[in-house]
């Protein structure tokens, strides 16, 4: 097995999942539940069951800061609960001192999409997302992700999650948590902290 420079690290007991929209927090968070046999929360679903409305009504209602606000109380609510896979919206990192309340139980982990695949899915996706009917949606969505891409990189581990199915995504990182590994390796443009040849190895050992 190759050196990989991981020390052990506590008990993983959550896993929450960062990234832009269409990056696949939902479905590659309900794959990793299942697969590690924990609850599932969508950030967005449970504030608007809550509310009684959508994200889109709230905001439209009471202003982005009062969702940011509900977000915190939700992330509050869950921070010391165990067997959880969180996925919050991709502007709950804004406020990353939210990260460090989650504490060293939780495994965070960016879900990286490119520009161009972000754009794709946005475009193909049905549900009604922000930017629709933009007149350059691709340079509001740049600029968004140039903005949040430092703050998703306070993760401690990216995972692409281009190209490949939910299921093959979740099982990486369910590889980590049930290793018990805390990844520390820095980031690196164009190269994944733990790549997908690592986690083979890590599997047959």
């Amino acid at each position: 097995m190759p050196e990989l420079g991981l020390p052990p690290a506590l008990v993983i007991e959550r896993v929450v999942l960062l990234g832009y929209m269409t990056s696949g927090k939902s479905t590659v968070g309900k794959a990793l539940a299942r697969r590690l046999e924990w609850e599932f929360l969508d950030f967005d679903v449970e504030i608007e069951r809550r509310a009684g409305a959508t994200v889109k009504e709230v905001i439209a209602a009471h202003g982005e800061g009062a969702f940011r606000e509900m977000e915190a109380a939700l992330t509050e609510e869950v921070a010391e609960r165990p067997g959880l896979v969180l996925a919050p919206g991709g502007g709950w990192i804004t406020r990353p001192e939210q990260l460090d309340r989650l504490g060293r139980r939780t495994l965070s982990v960016w879900l990286r999409v490119s520009l161009d695949e972000t754009v794709r899915r946005l475009n193909a996706d049905t549900i009604a997302r922000p930017f629709r009917g933009h007149p350059d949606p691709r340079r509001a969505i740049a600029g968004m992700l140039a903005e949040r891409e430092p703050l998703y990189r306070l993760a401690d581990v990216s995972v692409p999650a281009e190209g490949r199915s939910p299921e093959g995504v979740a099982f990486e990182i369910e590889t980590i948590v049930r290793t018990r590994r805390e990844v520390l390796l820095p980031f690196t443009l164009g190269e994944d902290a733990v790549s997908d040849a690592a986690v083979d190895e890590l599997v047959r050992d």
